[in-house]
Order: C-alpha cells, then structure tokens, then sequence
C-alpha cells in the first residue's frame, strides 16, 4: 500500500521534523550551556582556590620575612652589644694598665729617689772617714817627725 501523501501532510511533516530538530538544537544548546556553566563554577573554584594558597603563602612568606628581620636585627643588636662591652673592657685595662705605670712609676722614683740619698749618705761618710784619715795621717806625721826630732 502506498500511500499518497498531500502537500498539506508533507508540510506538516516537515514542520514536525524541524520542530523536533529545533527541540534537539535547544537541548544541546541548554546542555552545553550548563557544562560551560559547571565548567565556569569549577576553573572559578579552582581560581578562588588557588588565589586563597597564594594568599595564604605570601602572608606565610611575609611572616618568615618578618621573623628573619626580627632575628636579624637580635643579632645585630647582640653584636652591637658585644663591640660595646669588648671597647669598654679595653677601655677599662686601659686605665687600669695606666694606673699600674703611673704606680710603678711613682715607686721607682721613690726608690731611685732613696739610692740617691743613700749614695749621697755614703759620699758624705767616705768624705768624713778619707778627712779622718787624713788628720790622723797627718798626726801621726807630725808625731812621726816629732819622734826623730827628738832623736
């Protein structure tokens, strides 16, 4: 059997298939619009996700910076320190090394001060025992030459 189609059965045939591939058309478009949209949700997440480790690592980093500054300026200051109390100990042997010249200097010009005495004492006593000496030499000279007067 064959049948005859009209020109009105053709035309609302077609207008079905065009119906139908337009309902198709629109399920792909609605189809891929929602796997653009799941697909915009997750690189967002992924964006937001990793925008937040960024984040979370650079105040990681700017802690470890802070924190190594902080160490630093610990240490220079501790250094500082050490400079400081190293002058001041070379400063105070310093003037405890003064001292002990200036001491030791005072004692030796005591010391030289009482040889010169001493030296002098015993000029002044070798003068008075070469004058004794002297007058008895020459008493004894006289009593001498007196002697072999009387002879």
């Amino acid at each position: 059997m064959n049948a005859v189609k009209s020109p009105t059965e053709d035309g609302c045939l077609d207008e079905l298939e065009r119906e139908h591939e337009i309902r198709n058309l629109r399920e792909t478009v609605e189809a891929l619009r929602d796997a653009l949209e799941k697909q915009k949700a997750g690189t967002s997440g992924e964006v937001a996700e990793a925008v937040a480790e960024a984040h979370t690592e650079i105040r990681d980093l700017k802690s470890t910076i802070s924190e190594m500054r902080m160490e630093i300026e610990r240490r220079k200051a501790a250094g500082e320190e050490a400079v400081q109390n190293v002058l001041a100990k070379a400063a105070e042997d310093g003037r405890q090394l003064q001292s002990s010249v200036q001491a030791l200097r005072d004692q030796l010009e005591r010391v030289k001060a009482r040889h010169e005495d001493e030296a002098q004492l015993m000029r002044r006593v070798h003068r008075d025992e070469t004058a004794e000496l002297e007058k008895t030499i020459q008493r004894i000279r006289g009593e001498l030459e007196a002697c072999r007067g009387q002879k």
